[in-house]
């Protein structure tokens, strides 16, 4: 999907943000939301594409993102499964290896009542004195997995909704 929803522009990103090689995370059990972070899943996909929003006009800057990946058997299922396992198992902060960053304050938050499952977490990233909130919210749509990520404390609901409205039967 590319286009304007509910006043949000949504745009093909300039490059793929998807880093090359294996992700690490200094806490094991964090590495569920360590993938996410980076624009992908906790099990491998068979397709991936990814959208930027912004607000309505040139001057906003990227206030999120979405991707949305295809998963074989109960992959996506097992997905959502090693997210819930993280949220429980990652606590305090932690790092990637090579990121300038430090991840803190993972919590669990309301997911939308949408698709077939979903799971909602937050986090703050904290790089040379500046921190930014994360927002996520995952979706599970049969064997579909709708990843969406803003800087700020709330999904735009009418964006995912948008988006899930256009996943094949």
């Amino acid at each position: 999907m590319v286009g304007t929803v509910a006043d949000l522009r949504v745009t093909e990103p300039a490059e793929d943000s998807l880093p090359e090689g294996s992700y690490r995370a200094d806490k094991g059990e964090c590495l569920p939301i360590v993938r996410l972070a980076f624009t992908d899943t906790p099990r491998p996909a068979t397709a991936r594409a990814v959208r930027e929003f912004s607000g309505p006009d040139e001057l906003n800057s990227t206030v999120g993102a979405f991707w949305v990946t295809a998963h074989q058997g109960n992959d996506a299922r097992s997905a959502l499964n090693d997210v819930r396992k993280a949220l429980k198992e990652c606590s305090g902060s932690f790092k990637v290896p090579g990121a300038p960053m430090i991840y803190r304050n993972l919590e669990p938050v309301q997911a939308p009542d949408l698709g077939d499952e979903s799971v909602g977490f937050r986090f703050t990233t904290s790089a040379s004195n500046v921190s930014t909130p994360a927002t996520y919210a995952v979706v599970r749509t049969d064997h579909i997995l709708t990843t969406m990520m803003v800087i700020t404390d709330t999904i735009p609901r009418p964006l995912l909704e948008a988006q899930l409205a256009k996943l094949p039967d």
